[in-house]
Order: C-alpha cells, then sequence, then structure tokens
C-alpha cells in the first residue's frame, strides 16, 4: 500500500520537496523518534524466546523451514508472515535483538501510513489529526506487549486496517483493489492463526465494495469471478501454508495447531465444571472497567457517540457514523466469541483457568475498533465541512470566524495530545530497556552470548527464582541464547543428597549458573568441592574432583 500510494503520487505530482507535506513530515517525526530506542532495544516478552525470535534465528542459521527433526521449534503450526520479513531485513543489515525489532517497526508503520489514504482531503489540518491521535492511542492498547517486542497481536490489526484503507482508496480501480487486496490478505493470513478472523474482515469489506461497484463494464457474471479469483488468491497462502504443516510434521501436534483432533482432546479433558469456572472468569473480565480492552471497548463507544453527537445532532448534517457504530460492536462481539471458544476448546485448562493472554489477544480486537472508527470520523467530519469541493478549500473555507477558530484549536489540541501519548511510549519503553540488566535474558544473554550454531549438547541452567523456572520461561530464554535443542532450568534441588546432584550434573554437558543460588553452591562446595559463582561451567570440570576419587 505504501509502495504503490508512493508511485501513484510520483506519477501524477512528482516527488519533491516542496510536496512533502504535514502527513510526511508527521510520520517521519514518529518514525525518527522510536528508532534510536527501538534499535537499541533488547527481547524481554516470554513468547520471542518460544517463537518470534527464536524462528528468525532458524530461518536464518539453517536457510530452510523447520521440519520434523528441527526439536528446537515447539510450536511448528505457527505461520511465519512477520517472521519471513524479518528473516529477509537482518539478512541484508545483520542479525541482532534490535535489528528484529526495527524490522517489524518498519512493518507496521508502513500500515499506519497506509491508512491516510482514507482521508478524503490530505490537506485538511483536523482530520488527520484525528486519525494520527488514534494510531497514539493504539500503542495504550498494545502496552501487554509494546512495539519492542516480536509477538504478532499488534501487526494483526494494522495489517487489516492497512487492507481496508486500500480498498477504500482504491474503490473506483477494481483491478487494482483486488491486486491489493490479493497481496496484503495473502500476508495477514499466515501471520497467526487467529488472522482468518482479520481476513474473513477485509475480504467481506471487498465484497461489498464489489457489489456497490457501478459500471456498465462489470456485469453481475464478472465481478462474480473476480470475487471468486480474489479470495481464492487471498486464502492460497493459508491453505498452503496448512497443507505443509500437514505434510512436513503429520500426526505431531503443537500448541494452537488447528486441528480437529487436538481441539476434541483439549476440549475432553475439560470438566462441566472447569468449563463453567472459564466462562465465569471470562465474562468477569470482560465487564470489569479496570480491564484495559474493556476501557477500549468503552472509548470506541464513547468516540462514536460524540462525534454522532457532534456532527448529526450539533451541526446537522447526516453521517455514516451510525453504521460504522453497529459494524465495530458487530466484530468485537464476534471476536470475544471467537476468543471464548478458544480458550474452552483450543487452550490447555491450566491456560485458560488464568485467561492467559486475555489482555494481548483482546488488545487486537480494541485496535482494530479504534482503527475503524477513525476511518469512519475522518470521512463524516470532511463531509460536515463547508466547502465540499477540495480543489477550492482555503484558510477563509470556513461557515463564519468562529467555525475556524474551532478547526484550528481542535487540530493543535489533537496534535498536542498526540505527541504526549508518543513521548510516554517511547519513555516506556526505554525504562524497560534501563531495566534489562535485572532480567533472565541479560543473566543469561551475558554469560553464553548469543549461540549461532545449533547444537545437541545438553545445558542445565540453575537459578533462584523459582517462578521463572516454574514458567519454562528460564528454559525457553536459555534453549535461544545457547542454541541448543536440549536445555533444562532447575530451582529445587534442595531434596538431593550427593548421588542424587552428581546424577544430576552429570547428564548434562554443561552447567549455567545465572544468579547467587545458595543451595547450589552450597552443595557444590560439599560434594564437588567447587566454589560457584555465576557462570558457565563444564561438567567435566565440575566433576573432576569425582572422578579422581
Amino acid at each position: 500500500m505504501l509502495v504503490s500510494f508512493i508511485i501513484d503520487n510520483w506519477r501524477k505530482n512528482g516527488i519533491t520537496i516542496k510536496k512533502i507535506n504535514m502527513i510526511t513530515i508527521t510520520f517521519l517525526g514518529y518514525f525518527m523518534l522510536l528508532t534510536p530506542t527501538l534499535m537499541r532495544s533488547r527481547l524481554l516478552h516470554y513468547d520471542n524466546f518460544s517463537h518470534w525470535a527464536l524462528i528468525v534465528k532458524y530461518l536464518l542459521t539453517q536457510q530452510a523451514l523447520p521440519d520434523f527433526n528441527s526439536t528446537i521449534i515447539g510450536f511448528s503450526s505457527y505461520p511465519i508472515g512477520t517472521s519471513l520479513w524479518c528473516y529477509y531485513f537482518v539478512n541484508f543489515v545483520g542479525f541482532n535483538d534490535g535489528v528484529m525489532i526495527f524490522a517489524q517497526f518498519c512493518l507496521l508503520m508502513a500500515c499506519l501510513y497506509a491508512m491516510v489514504a482514507v482521508i478524503k482531503d490530505k490537506n485538511n489540518v483536523l482530520t488527520f489529526a484525528v486519525m494520527f491521535l488514534v494510531m497514539t492511542v493504539f500503542n495504550y492498547f498494545n502496552i501487554a506487549i509494546r512495539m519492542n517486542n516480536l509477538l504478532v497481536d499488534y501487526v494483526l490489526p494494522l495489517l487489516t486496517l492497512a487492507a481496508i484503507a486500500s480498498i477504500f482508496f482504491y474503490r473506483k480501480n477494481v483491478y487494482f483493489m483486488a491486486t491489493m487486496t490479493i497481496c496484503l490478505t495473502s500476508v495477514l493470513g499466515i501471520v497467526k492463526n487467529n488472522s482468518l478472523f482479520f481476513t474473513m474482515i477485509v475480504l467481506g469489506y471487498f465484497l461489498l465494495t464489489i457489489i456497490k461497484y457501478r459500471d456498465k463494464k462489470w456485469p453481475l457474471g464478472k465481478k462474480a469471478l473476480l470475487i471468486l479469483g480474489t479470495m481464492t488468491a487471498s486464502m492460497a497462502p493459508y491453505l498452503l501454508w496448512l497443507w505443509h504443516v500437514h505434510q512436513t510434521f503429520g500426526q505431531q501436534l503443537s500448541k494452537h495447531e488447528i486441528s480437529v483432533t487436538a481441539y476434541h482432546d483439549i476440549y475432553e479433558a475439560k470438566t462441566p465444571e472447569i468449563i463453567s469456572a472459564i466462562v465465569q472468569k471470562f465474562w468477569h473480565h470482560l465487564i470489569t472497567l479496570s480491564t484495559i480492552p474493556t476501557q477500549g471497548i468503552v472509548l470506541i463507544n464513547v468516540l462514536f457517540i460524540v462525534t454522532i453527537y457532534l456532527i448529526h445532532v450539533v451541526s446537522h448534517q447526516k453521517t455514516i457514523l451510525f453504521k460504522g457504530l453497529i459494524s465495530v460492536n458487530i466484530i468485537i462481539i464476534f471476536y470475544y466469541i471467537g476468543m471464548l471458544m478458544m480458550f474452552v476448546f483450543s487452550m490447555p485448562t491450566e491456560e485458560a483457568l488464568a485467561l492467559a493472554g486475555f489482555d494481548r489477544y483482546a488488545a487486537s480486537i480494541v485496535i482494530l475498533g479504534l482503527g475503524m472508527y477513525a476511518f469512519f470520523a475522518v470521512r463524516a467530519i470532511d463531509h460536515a465541512f463547508y466547502e465540499q469541493d477540495i480543489t477550492r478549500r482555503t484558510i477563509r473555507s470556513f461557515i463564519n470566524v468562529k467555525q475556524k477558530y474551532i478547526y484550528q484549536y481542535a487540530s493543535i489540541t489533537l496534535f498536542f495530545i498526540s505527541v504526549l501519548l508518543i513521548l510516554s511510549e517511547n519513555n516506556g519503553m526505554s525504562y524497560n530497556l534501563n531495566t534489562y540488566r535485572e532480567s533472565v535474558p541479560y543473566k543469561i544473554s551475558h554469560i553464553t552470548g548469543n549461540h549461532m550454531v545449533l547444537t545437541n549438547k545438553k545445558y542445565l541452567i540453575i537459578s533462584a527464582d523459582k517462578t521463572q523456572v516454574n514458567s519454562y520461561f528460564v528454559q525457553y530464554v536459555g534453549k535461544y541464547y545457547l542454541y541448543a535443542n536440549n536445555v533444562d532450568a532447575r530451582e529445587d534441588i534442595s531434596q538431593l543428597n550427593r548421588t542424587q546432584f552428581i546424577d544430576l550434573i552429570s547428564k548434562y554437558d554443561s552447567i549455567l549458573v545465572i544468579d547467587d543460588h545458595y543451595t547450589f553452591q552450597a552443595m557444590s562446595r560439599k560434594y564437588l568441592h567447587r566454589n560457584i559463582k555465576e557462570g558457565m561451567y563444564a561438567t567435566n570440570y565440575l566433576l573432576k574432583s569425582v572422578y579422581n576419587n
């Protein structure tokens, strides 16, 4: 969308310094402010190490997709849309945390820039100010993961919004509209398993746009062929990925795999009491106003209602915002039903009862809803202007001076709030970076470095952080940095006697101690005659005194 927009404007107007407008300058400032922070950022989120960063590392080092024998990849059914983009990026720029994060940031910024295509008058400051404010509000509802991670819950709604914007922008050029729909939905469909929901939204809007298209050269039969061809081509990458997973991994199942058998087995493990508890917790979390996604749903409805009031009641203008309000709420309802089905049918009982990832998953639909509000709002606001002919709009194109002042002060206020939100987001990511030394990823990478050769060596990580060990976070981080198929983590070793302690160590090639674990250090002095500090130790070194005896 971004490339086509630039080419289209180049052909029409030429690209010169004089043509750089407020929109370009604003996005350039946004990009330049966050880029240094993201380039210095380090991976922190659990899922980076369990899959999203790990798969990029695997693609780079192996130059191939994972197969049945790639045991280091635990989530083999996850599509690799954004991972492939990051892989190509790091091939040219170099591999490290900041480069991968920056690669995804470029994709996000392209989607945000594409959204501007919905604005009718690109020189209208107020409509762009509304759009840009909504874009910066996205960051608040994306706070569960932020932009300094490779998770795709933010990518999904932005790709969807970019696709919707492209359909709207090229609604009078059917071939170009179909081409853009195929390109964007093809990528969207292989970003994550639940991206099918977002793909259906885009294809639904494409279908409505084609049906409403009026041209004698496009009879019903020709439209039907275009719709069928576009939808088939759009779904092809997603279906090919499912075929690839089935052919490559067969009956080997992984978490969140789309499989009737997997869903049946997980559902059968849940008793009616457990299902009832999941539903109750889901509903309670949904209606609790302290929940960020719920705040987002309320905000979306308030924004629609306030805008409808200002345009329809105060200004006495007809508006499409009523349709927008109904459409967005229907989409949100269906998405939440889908989330509940996921917790009941496809998520392990322990995670389902804890509503694991609820805020992160729900944030996607909130961001989509806010983006759709922005689309409806900027069109409605532009339609409410006194002068509808864009070519005749000037600084005097207002019904009176009061309306002009409202336009100016509202635009300045919205931009001021947007800047504050951007600075807040940047400061939040900088704070995470400043506290990186206290994190498990730092403790491990500081000792091991980032290994780039896949190995079958066996490693044991010793940590005093029981929570992080029990959640397997230490293990996944270790697998990522050591780049090893066999990595275990232990915290509780106090019940081991001498023989058991020695047997435990002898099972591994190396032992990695990442913090001050008093029990392990005491047992090492007593049984191995070694003073152990933070670091990596070869098993032969640790057991040398035992072998000599």
